[in-house]
């Protein structure tokens, strides 16, 4: 009993010796001039997305104005709230208002 017992000790040792090293962050690292213009602009240098890749999202102006249709803002016109997005891009379903004030949802990966 206890040689069958270290033998599969010895067999499970041998097979995660053969497992390759994870990567954890398999993403590159930013691009300093991508990264410094987007701090300039207020901005935040993140990994985002279903992509994974490092996006700048940036504050916008008119953050939580009241709107009641897609041209009152530079984000999108939130439906749920009827105020302008805070900041872009956006990931994720966002139901939003349409330039006749018609509820749309959008999902961006």
């Amino acid at each position: 009993m206890r040689f069958l017992s270290m033998i599969c000790a010895l067999t499970a040792a041998n097979l995660l010796a053969g497992c390759p090293p994870q990567d954890l962050d398999p993403d590159p690292p930013p691009d300093a001039g991508a990264f410094e213009r987007c701090l300039e602009r207020g901005g935040s240098y993140e990994i985002a997305g279903r992509a994974r890749q490092h996006v700048c999202f940036t504050p916008l102006p008119d953050a939580g104005k009241s709107c009641e249709m897609a041209s009152d803002c530079q984000g999108y016109c939130l439906s749920e709230t009827k105020q302008c997005s805070a900041e872009t891009p956006q990931f994720g379903c966002i139901a939003h208002l349409d330039e006749s004030g018609r509820e749309l949802v959008i999902c961006i990966d």
